[in-house]
């Protein structure tokens, strides 16, 4: 990567966006799109309606392999005596390691169901599914359940809005920007698509990051079109099954509260210094006049990847089983929760700094502990937050009046400050559109290549969907410098072994971003609009002296590395206080 940075950094494109970069003017400054308010969608009276669709976004077609080691035996074959170098530890090395080439359906000739050769069956192409996350040359080896894009449409007079959010591990603006065209195109009537993922890490690449090398990229273009495609498709069902809303609930719980004992390590941990985490986790039910559910929503921030890095199986990690368990109940031998049925739609929040379920023991409702990276851990994962979402939604306050619905957002350009950064987007690595740089100069501080991405302000009744396009730190959100939101009482807002602590004198005091959002209930959307990466405080933002942007110094500073820049998260934040004050001056 580091050569392909150099050859690269004088890299040239084919045009050039001149367009502005400053700062606009308080009294220039506009959202892009304001519903009720723009022409095509003035008003937002009468009942509010929603609809809610799910359609999976499962691959249609990968090829598995043997993770076998050098040898090339597996256990039962002929010879096999002992694990040998590389066997079973979820890395494909192409030098001896053998994929199965029996096409889209990864049936091989003289396997059971075995008809015919399939697209791509003995092409001498590994047809690979690049596993998002943890680390590249992880191609899947099978699906233990599918992954979803799962979409609530909301309408209230003139105003229809989607949310959707998609089982991935992130999802481009420029995807984004395809769907809505697509939706368009079809003749459907929306006035805004939102899309968040759940940043899932056992699902394909979508971004280009995991790939078989750092350099050789992992995104299956005719996928994220199938996914864009079922996204349009939901928004389609989720509109044509609209109904009036009679009623809607939200709450929330202090995940902490749970146990006295572990606090929020109950469910996740904190794995960067500053510890600061968002405790709440939230709910909200929409049923129908008759009573009966339409949607759940549920809201948390934690890293899916509770199956770890040497799972090869395509699963939505602990987001399916949290939904499940909310549709269909909750289920123990000595007691049992009925589900809500309805279609049920998980949100991720602050996952940046970073917030992981790794190294969690976690404890069931009938006190039984799990620990081991496994299926039934996972599904234990989404049981528990099942359950705290539906305490949430039991204590929550109920709406049942006119219930405001309003969609508010701004599109703007953020510096990609990250030289690997730049090198995969020159490269085409992560297919992404640079501008507003002189393609023919060397990249530098003078000359920065730029991006496009957007948020939203989603506001239904008392709720505030608040969008920032990446892994947002939860320091940024709430704050918590001063020890308040550390969750875990065995645990300190800085680790005393941390050999480069952050400088704590140097955090900002606030207000933070969920102090200037003036509503009821807030919900911070991770990855919501776009994927750019970990979001990090500027004054905590520290690099390499040596080899910035590749190596990590020592302490906490893996994030920086997947990172825009250290302007970025205060660019977010400025066009959030812009976007803010302009409705209040509504």
């Amino acid at each position: 990567m580091i050569g392909l940075f150099l050859l690269l950094h004088t890299a040239c494109t084919d045009e050039k966006d001149t367009s502005s970069t400053t700062s606009e003017t308080e009294e220039q400054w506009a959202p892009d799109y304001n519903c009720p308010g723009d022409p095509q969608c003035e008003t937002a009276e009468g009942p509010l309606k929603i609809g809610a669709a799910a359609l999976p976004i499962t691959p249609l077609c990968f090829e598995n392999w043997l993770d076998c080691g050098e040898d090339g035996l597996c256990p039962g074959d002929d010879g096999y005596t002992e694990p040998d170098g590389g066997e079973g530890d979820g890395r494909y090395r192409r030098a001896y390691e053998v994929y199965l080439d029996c096409g889209c359906d990864r049936i091989c000739p003289g396997d059971e169901g075995y008809t015919a050769p399939d697209s791509g069956e003995a092409d001498g192409v590994f047809q690979a599914s690049w596993l998002a996350g943890f680390h590249n040359g992880r191609p899947a080896n099978g699906i233990h359940d599918d992954l979803w894009i799962r979409v609530f449409v909301l309408e209230k007079g003139e105003t229809r809005v989607a949310f959707g959010v998609v089982d991935l591990i992130g999802w481009f603006i420029d995807d984004i920007e395809i769907t809505r065209d697509l939706i368009a195109d079809a003749g459907i009537d929306l006035d805004h698509l939102i899309v968040a993922s759940t940043h899932n890490h056992e699902s394909p690449d979508t971004v280009g990051l995991w790939g078989l090398t750092s350099s050789s990229g992992g995104v299956d273009n005719d996928y994220s079109a199938y996914v864009r495609t079922q996204t349009a498709a939901a928004v389609e069902q989720a509109i044509a099954n609209l109904e009036e809303v009679g009623s809607m609930t939200i709450g929330s719980v202090d995940v902490g509260s749970y146990s006295e004992e572990k606090g929020t390590s109950l469910l996740v941990r904190d794995s960067r210094d500053p510890v600061v985490i968002d405790e709440n986790l939230s709910a909200a039910i929409f049923r129908n006049t008759s009573g009966e559910t339409i949607a759940t929503l549920s809201h948390f921030g934690n890293h899916p990847e509770a199956m770890a890095d040497e799972n090869l199986l395509i699963t939505s990690d602990f987001a399916d089983p949290l939904r499940n368990f909310l549709e269909d109940g909750v289920e123990y031998d000595s007691y049992s929760r009925e589900g809500y049925g309805g279609t049920s739609i998980f949100i991720n929040g602050t996952v940046g700094g970073l917030m992981t379920p790794l190294g969690i023991t976690i404890v069931d409702g009938e006190g039984n502990e799990w620990r081991d990276y496994t299926f039934e851990r996972n599904d234990v994962f989404g049981k528990v937050m099942a359950e705290m979402a539906m305490d949430a939604i039991e204590s929550g306050d109920q709406v049942t009046t006119d219930i405001p619905l309003r969609v508010t957002g701004k599109k703007f350009k953020l510096p990609v400050e990250n030289w690997g950064f730049q090198a995969m987007f020159l490269s085409g690595i992560i297919e992404r559109e640079l501008m507003d740089y002189d393609p023919e100069e060397v990249l530098g501080d003078d000359n920065l290549p730029y991006v496009e991405t957007e948020i939203s302000h989603l506001q239904i009744g008392p709720l505030s969907l608040v969008t920032v396009p990446g892994e947002f730190a939860p320091e940024l959100w709430l704050g918590g410098y001063d020890g308040s939101h550390v969750g875990d009482p065995n645990k300190s807002v800085i680790n005393p072994d941390n050999p480069n602590p952050p400088d704590l004198s140097k955090a900002p005091e606030g207000p933070y971003l969920r102090d200037m959002v003036p509503n009821e209930h807030l919900w911070l959307v991770g990855m919501g609009n776009d994927f750019l990466g970990y979001i990090l405080p500027e004054f905590d933002f520290i690099l390499d002296d040596n080899l910035p942007w590749f190596d990590q110094p020592s302490g906490d500073h893996y994030c920086e590395t997947n990172s825009l820049g250290p302007q970025t998260a205060g660019l977010i934040l400025e066009q959030w206080t812009a976007l803010l004050d302009w409705e209040a001056r509504q």
